[in-house]
């Protein structure tokens, strides 16, 4: 009996551990608490200090004997790691220790007993943690158009993180993908707003339902810098600023979302950390964003720093502030933040009502996470999720060539060579262990990564023989070659992060070009398989002659095992393409809603958004449209035409009335998806908001605002299309 009542005691907290405390009731124990804090107390409670200032050394290792003194000094509300830093052991249980050990120091010693929430980036998976699962980056997710499998694996995500005693990740990106070259763009869902609106509500809802804040991130405009460089300034119009960057960031403040980071980045030559206009007036006036509002790493500082709008940290803090940023991730100096903000308050720059509100926001924030009622106490045990993790990654492959039907490889003898063949750091792209990713920085980890050539060798199928060598060798791998059938060659980026990882040529390193050409001059079938974070333009001479081209994005720990599947045949390429693909430099800024221009219709790019072969075909067909009082449902036929079982991806795109204004050719509005046998049909229908088919509708200057405007609107679907007049 005694047994049974503590399973169901069990069963009962596991259940209570991903539940987020309501709004009001969390809002109620805030405010309880607010008055019993002085100024200094609150000044702490919107400061966020990293974790190492509490070790020993500042660095990865163990607590410091005097980290209570600290979080007496500090009275830190938030707690920060950074991509990479990490306690010793770097272990599930290590983390979950670590954790609670910080938990217990902070209630001991901060004001009220208030514990400190510790936030991470666990941006594909936890991915600081090396023995953690790590998913597909969000741009392959994209690729799968699969909102139900993102929500899947932010859900996995958050049971993870709670075991390890972590409730905040700084996920998901909520920037739409504008500019290949940037650093940042394998963290977007892609380039389409409506469709990454989708990606980005499912991501927060997943984290959520498993108790963990999620925070939309960067608003705004950091998807478009100039010249493709991170932290670039953006020149954003009020009608592309609406129609383009905002939908996903309300999608998951309608999804909500508890935290918003702002971008790091400037937007019309301002500052978003000292933008009152965007992070006021827009995002909680317009967007209705009541939660909170953090920084991004040091961005109060670089106001003096780097775009030196501001002459010193007291000014800068009481413009941050005032714009509405709630909590400073202040890594470097807490100290200098917490003076600045305090004589900011004294000399009245900054009002004690806006330093409440802030505190408010902390303290709430905190009260849904839970963290008020007890003490942190996760498990520090991970969940298998390689299951999830190679159906993820399998969702995402996008088959790009296969002139011959040299692919699936059914027999005969395979060389697999090339950087990205058995290399954790290429599968698994930045923000793996380390910041920068595998093998970067200071961090000597390698997770357990399931790659590529090995996979081809355990799995192959009968009449299927398998040797790699590396491409290092090249007398050898050119002489292996001559005696192969098929070659694989996996080549891509090296890993990296923000700024490290701007690719402002889209190229690949010059030794594997040299690479491909290598192998192409043997005359046999070469396949490549990208592991990239963006389009690359690969040269004409060797784009031409590839017998296969896949697009593996940065397929997780379970990549190898998914690719060789796919390039045996035993399942297909359900991957479409969620970017343009240029066919060159010159056509970058060429996206799917680009309107037309006086100087004529858009080029043609390399590869369209939504492009992708399979071992099937399919068809679209039969699309009828129906208007409702907040919608337009459409249905279409979608037929798979092949001989083989297939997933039919079709993108719903709209056209709309004049609006005085440039308007896209085609809007993307939804997506039609199907997993279908041979020959089966399906009809499959979406309802589209309204707001998706409205127009922001204004001249250059000037307000604006959207409309549902009288006319005809067209949709279409593969072959199907269909108009009807609205409203």
């Amino acid at each position: 009996m005694k047994r049974s009542v503590l399973a169901l005691l069990t069963a009962a907290l596991a259940a209570h551990a991903g539940a987020l405390t309501s709004q009001a009731a969390a809002e109620a124990q805030a405010r309880a608490i607010l008055p019993r804090l002085t100024l200094d107390d609150k000044i702490g409670q919107v400061s966020m200090a990293h974790v190492f200032r509490f070790t020993e050394g500042g660095r990865s290792a163990p607590i410091r004997a005097d980290a209570d003194a600290t979080f007496r000094a500090l009275r830190p509300g938030t707690l920060l790691n950074g991509g990479g830093d990490a306690p010793q052991p770097n272990t599930p249980r290590g983390w979950a220790d670590f954790l609670a050990r910080l938990d217990t120091l902070g209630r001991a010693n901060n004001p009220a007993n208030l514990p400190a929430v510790f936030g991470t980036d666990a941006v594909h998976g936890v991915n600081n943690v090396p023995a953690a699962t790590l998913y597909p980056h969000n741009l392959g997710l994209g690729a799968a158009f699969d909102p139900a499998l993102t929500r899947e694996v932010a859900l996995a995500t958050a049971q993870d993180l709670r075991a390890l005693n972590m409730g905040w990740t700084f996920a998901p990106v909520a920037d739409v993908g504008r500019d290949p070259r940037w650093g940042r763009y394998y963290e977007t869902f892609g380039e389409s707003p409506w469709l990454v609106a989708d990606q980005v509500e499912a991501s927060v809802d997943g984290l959520q339902s498993g108790g963990v804040a999620a925070t939309l991130k960067h608003f705004t405009g950091y998807g478009l810098p100039s010249l493709g460089m991170d932290r670039a300034n953006a020149e954003i119009s009020q009608r592309a600023m609406h129609e383009v960057f905002l939908p996903p960031f309300r999608a998951g403040i309608r999804a909500g979302a508890l935290s918003v980071m702002a971008n790091s980045g400037s937007v019309n030559g301002v500052p978003v950390h000292a933008s009152p206009a965007l992070l006021t007036d827009l995002l909680r006036g317009e967007l209705g964003f009541g939660g909170l509002l953090v920084s991004d790493w040091n961005d109060i500082e670089r106001l003096i720093t780097t775009y030196r709008t501001h002459t010193d940290l007291v000014r800068a803090a009481a413009a941050s502030v005032n714009a509405g940023i709630d909590v400073y991730m202040v890594p470097n100096n807490v100290e200098a933040y917490q003076n600045a903000l305090r004589e900011a308050v004294q000399t009245g720059l900054v009002s004690e009502a806006r330093l409440d509100e802030a505190t408010l926001r902390v303290l709430t924030f905190k009260a849904r996470l839970g963290l008020l009622d007890a003490p942190l106490a996760g498990s520090g045990v991970l969940n298998d999720h390689r299951d999830l993790a190679r159906r993820a990654a399998a969702a995402t492959l996008t088959l790009l060539e296969n002139p011959a039907d040299t692919l699936p490889i059914r027999k005969g003898r395979v060389l697999v060579t090339g950087p990205a063949m058995d290399s954790a750091a290429i599968q698994l792209g930045g923000w793996s262990v380390n910041w920068q990713g595998v093998g970067k920085g200071n961090v000597p980890d390698v997770p357990k990564v399931a790659t590529l050539a090995p996979a081809l060798k355990a799995s192959a199928p009968a009449g299927v023989t398998v040797s790699a060598l590396p491409e290092t060798k090249r007398p050898q791998l050119l002489t292996a070659a001559k005696g192969a059938d098929v070659i694989v060659v996996a080549v891509g980026e090296a890993p990296g992060a923000e700024w490290q990882a701007n690719n402002p040529a889209l190229s690949l390193p010059d030794g594997q070009i040299t690479l491909l050409r290598d192998l192409l001059a043997t005359g046999k079938p070469v396949v490549a398989v990208l592991m990239a974070g963006r389009p690359l333009i690969l040269p004409s001479d060797v784009q031409s002659r590839l017998s296969g081209l896949v697009m593996a994005y940065l397929p997780g720990t379970q990549g190898g095992p998914a690719l060789a599947d796919a390039l045996y045949g035993r399942a297909g390429f359900p991957g479409r393409l969620p970017f343009t693909w240029p066919d060159s430099l010159t056509q970058v800024g060429l996206w799917s809603d680009r309107p037309s221009e006086g100087a004529g219709e858009p080029p043609l790019p390399l590869y369209p958004l939504g492009y992708g072969l399979d071992y099937t075909t399919s068809v679209a067909r039969d699309l009828t449209v129906t208007p409702g009082p907040d919608g337009v449902t459409a249905q279409a036929t979608l037929t798979n035409t092949g001989e083989r079982a297939g997933t039919v991806t079709v993108l719903l795109r709209a056209s709309l009335p004049a609006s005085g204004a440039l308007q896209a050719t085609s809007r993307p509005v939804g997506v039609l998806r199907a997993t279908l046998k041979p020959g089966e049909s399906r009809a499959v229908q979406i309802t589209v908001p309204n707001e998706r088919l409205s127009s922001w509708v204004g001249d250059a200057y000037g307000p604006g605002a959207w409309q549902l405007l009288p006319g005809q609107y067209t949709l279409s679907a593969g072959d199907g299309k269909a108009t009807l007049s609205l409203p």
